[in-house]
């Protein structure tokens, strides 16, 4: 069922949400800016909102009969984006906050709280919106963690553990497609952004993820995720061996190569294992 602001235009939006006793500020990003709009593009809108509705985090409307993509930010958290050092973090909110505003345009701000956050987020380095060690971390665990159990269910000739396969492939082809940038510290900016990139840099990858999803045999298409695997993985170490001993650290900040070792050495003696990584 299509939003009672479907029809609405952006002005008249912007004009509403200038005189809502709630609302601090919005700007407009992504594709919503371009002039005349592509067919399939929606508006990304960021809204400041008054402390109350600080539990507010994003939202789905209709807008110009497009879809709307709403963000919300308090007026503490804009502040704390001109104020700070470049050094919140790529996986705080104000930093995703901060990575938004500073490619926006401006449609209401009537204290010139955006501007001036704003001005401060371009004044940022890349490197201050890019994924953390910490985020490189996760990806490479989960798509090898992933990996082992994927591998384990592909053994299987059980039907349910031949369809739970195919459901555990949807995610885990989205985590390694995402996790590829975030263990290479760049920055993510969307799918189609992400399709952009690979097509430049790495058209090998693009390509083999292409071919997975389009493959029906399941030993095949296994064999095409597994060398997705070990491409996104590459920078960092690669792929487990198989069916290894192997830790998760909690705090991946201190997760050197060391602590990784140490840990899964402490696990192999608990459960006299003998293989390592």
């Amino acid at each position: 069922m299509a939003s009672p602001a479907s029809n609405a235009t952006l002005d008249d939006v912007a004009q509403r949400l200038g005189s809502h006793p709630d609302v601090e500020g919005a700007a407009l990003g992504g594709s919503g800016q371009d002039s005349p709009l592509k067919g399939a593009s929606d508006i990304d809108l960021l809204i400041v909102v008054v402390e109350k509705w600080s539990n507010l985090r994003v939202g789905v409307t209709w807008l110009e009969d497009r879809m709307g993509d709403l963000l919300f930010a308090t007026t503490s958290e804009v502040e704390s984006i001109s104020n700070a050092q470049p050094a919140l973090g790529a996986s705080g909110w104000a930093a995703r906050v901060a990575a938004f505003l500073a490619k926006a345009r401006i449609l209401v701000d009537p204290g010139g709280r955006l501007v001036r956050a704003q001005r401060a987020a371009r004044q940022w380095p890349d490197a201050a919106f890019a994924p953390t060690l910490s985020d490189a971390y996760r990806a490479w665990h989960k798509i090898n963690y992933d990996r082992q159990h994927n591998r384990r269910m592909l053994a299987s000739d059980d039907p349910d553990y031949v369809t739970a396969l195919e459901v555990r492939l949807l995610y885990g082809l989205a985590d390694v497609f995402t996790g590829y940038f975030a263990i290479r510290s760049l920055r993510w900016e969307g799918e189609k952004a992400a399709v952009r990139f690979l097509r430049q840099h790495d058209p090998g990858f693009l390509e083999c993820f292409g071919r997975c999803i389009a493959e029906r045999d399941q030993t095949v298409k296994f064999a095409l995720y597994d060398q997705l695997c070990k491409k996104a993985t590459a920078p960092v170490g690669g792929v487990w061996r198989h069916e290894p001993t192997s830790a998760h650290l909690r705090d991946p900040e201190s997760a050197t190569p060391e602590a990784h070792a140490a840990a899964t050495a402490f696990i192999q003696s608990l459960t006299r294992g003998d293989r390592s990584r």
